[in-house]
C-alpha cells in the first residue's frame, strides 16, 4: 500500500509544544524519584498490548503512532531539577517510535523480553513509547493475559505499547489505543490529523495552606500506629524490590463468581471493588496473621476534561484493614477507602512524610497493592482493521505481594498475583488465590462453590 501523507508542517500546524517548564504532578515526582533509586527497573515500565482484526500496514502503524505521541504531551516531556523543584518541559513533536518485530504468534513474555533494552525508553531525552508486533498470534498463549474477546475472530496481530509509568496509567492504554486506531485510519486515507485539544498537563491544583493542614491531620489520624504486613526477616527494601524478579501466579475464578460478587456488593450498597479487596485483605490476614495493615490501591485523579489525556493520572491510597474476621468487615472496608478518597488531595509522598514516624527498609505505609480494572475495553474501528486492549499483567514489583485483577466481559473476574521470586510469598501465590477465592464465595451467597468450578 502507498501512503500518501500529509508534511509535518500541515499536520501540527496547530499542535505546537509547550515550551516554558511547568510543575510537575505528584505522580510524575513519584515515578522520577522512583528511576533514580532504580533506574531501568522494570517495576516503572508498562507493558500492554492491543489486538488488531484486519490487514495491518507497518508503516501506516508507525506514522499513526507518532501522530498520537504528536497529539499528547505526556508522552514528549523531560524532566529536570532546578531551584529545588522537579519541572516539565514538552519537546516539540519528534519521529516515528521504534517498531520491534516479533516472530510469528510470540505472546507477551516474548515481547517483554525484545522491549527489555535499556535504551529504548529515555526519560531524560522525551522517549517514553516503543512498539513491538506479532503477525497472526492467534488465540492466546498460556504466558498471555486473558482476551475478553473470546468468540471475536483470530486477530492479525498483536501491538505491544511499553512505556513508563511516569507518562502512562491503565486508562492511557484505551486513550492510546482509541487514539491509534483514528490516527491509523486517518493516515490510509491520506488525512491529516486535526488539532489536538488543550491538555492539563496532569497537575492538579495545590490544596490550600488551611486544607493540607486538615488532610495532614487527616491522615495522621487514620494511619497512627499502623503495622507493616508481617513477614520472616527484616522484609526486602525498596531498591531490592525493584530489582526482583517476579513470580506470576494466574487467578482464573470460576465464570458465575462476578456477577455473584456484583449482587453481594449491591446488596451492600457498596461496589464489586469493595467486596474483592475485602476479600484480598481477609486473604492476606489469613496467611500473614496480621490483624492491622495497609492494603495500597491505585485510584484515578481524572476530571472529565481529561478523559481523553494520557499521562500518569492516578495517586495510590493507603486503605488501612483491621479486624476483617470481625462482623461488618466489608461496610468498614468501604467506610475506611471512601473517607481517604475524601482526603487524596495530599499527595502520596507527603503523606508518607507525615505518617511514617518510625524508621524501616520496607514499603512505607503499605507492603501489599490491589489493582481493580473494570472498565469497558470497546472495539475501535480503524480503517481497514479494528483494534481493541486486553488485560496484561506487570512487568516488576511494585509491592511485597500485589494481585491485578481485570473484570472482563460477562462479569468474567481473571487477574495475577506476583510476587518478588525470592521472597516469602512467592511460594504462597497458589494458597493467596485459593484463600481469595474461598472468601469470595462466603461473601457472596450465589457464588459457585470450587467443586464446581473445578466440574
Amino acid at each position: 500500500m502507498r501512503l500518501e501523507l500529509p508534511s509535518q508542517q500541515q499536520q501540527f500546524q496547530h499542535q505546537q509544544p509547550h515550551q516554558q517548564p511547568r510543575p510537575v504532578s505528584p505522580a510524575e515526582r513519584q515515578f522520577w524519584f522512583a528511576e533514580r533509586i532504580a533506574q531501568g527497573s522494570p517495576a516503572w515500565r508498562v507493558l500492554s498490548a492491543i489486538r488488531v482484526e484486519g490487514p495491518l500496514d507497518r508503516a501506516a502503524l508507525t506514522e499513526a503512532a507518532r501522530r498520537v505521541v504528536a497529539r499528547h504531551p505526556a508522552l514528549r516531556s523531560v524532566f529536570t531539577a532546578e531551584g529545588g523543584r522537579l519541572l516539565r518541559t514538552v519537546l516539540p513533536a519528534a519521529a516515528e517510535p521504534p517498531l520491534l518485530p516479533l516472530a510469528l504468534g510470540a505472546g507477551f513474555r516474548d515481547a517483554e523480553r525484545a522491549l527489555s533494552a535499556p535504551d529504548l525508553l529515555d526519560l531524560d531525552h522525551g522517549r517514553h513509547l516503543a512498539l513491538a508486533l506479532a503477525p497472526d498470534p492467534g488465540a492466546a498463549t498460556a504466558d498471555d493475559g486473558p482476551d475478553p474477546y473470546g468468540t471475536a475472530p483470530v486477530p492479525a496481530a498483536t501491538i505491544y505499547v511499553l512505556t513508563h509509568h511516569i507518562a502512562y496509567d491503565g486508562l492511557s492504554h484505551e486513550v492510546f489505543t482509541a487514539d491509534l486506531a483514528r490516527a491509523y485510519a486517518r493516515t490510509v486515507a491520506g488525512e491529516p490529523e486535526p488539532p489536538a485539544p488543550p491538555r492539563s498537563h496532569g497537575t492538579p491544583p495545590e490544596p490550600s495552606a488551611a486544607r493540607r493542614e486538615e488532610l495532614v491531620a487527616y491522615w495522621r489520624a487514620a494511619l497512627d500506629g499502623v503495622p507493616d504486613l508481617p513477614v520472616e526477616g527484616p522484609g526486602p527494601s525498596q531498591r531490592e524490590l525493584a530489582g526482583a524478579q517476579v513470580r506470576t501466579h494466574r487467578v482464573r475464578f470460576a465464570d458465575g463468581l462476578g456477577p455473584a460478587v456484583r449482587d453481594a456488593a449491591r446488596r451492600a450498597a457498596c461496589p464489586p471493588f469493595a467486596v474483592l479487596l475485602t476479600a484480598y485483605g481477609q486473604a492476606l490476614a489469613e496467611l500473614s496473621g496480621a490483624d492491622d495493615f495497609c492494603v495500597g490501591t491505585p485510584v484515578s485523579l481524572r476530571t472529565p476534561d481529561q478523559a481523553d489525556e494520557i499521562g500518569c493520572l492516578l495517586t495510590t491510597l493507603p486503605v488501612r484493614l483491621r479486624h476483617l474476621d470481625a462482623p461488618g468487615a466489608l461496610s468498614r472496608v468501604w467506610e475506611t477507602f471512601t473517607d481517604g478518597v475524601l482526603h487524596m488531595e495530599l499527595p502520596y509522598d507527603e503523606t508518607v512524610r507525615a505518617t511514617r514516624t518510625r524508621p524501616s527498609r520496607r514499603m512505607p505505609l503499605h507492603q501489599a497493592l490491589f489493582a481493580y480494572e473494570s472498565w469497558q475495553r470497546p472495539l475501535h474501528p480503524a480503517g481497514p482493521v479494528r483494534m481493541h486492549t486486553v488485560p496484561v499483567y506487570p512487568l516488576g514489583a511494585q509491592a511485597e505481594i500485589q494481585f491485578q485483577l481485570n473484570e472482563l466481559p460477562g462479569a468474567r473476574l481473571e487477574g495475577v498475583l506476583q510476587a518478588p521470586a525470592d521472597g516469602v510469598w512467592a511460594g504462597r501465590l497458589p494458597a493467596l488465590a485459593a484463600a481469595v477465592t474461598r472468601r469470595l464465595v462466603a461473601s457472596a451467597p450465589n457464588a459457585p462453590t470450587i467443586e464446581e468450578k473445578a466440574r
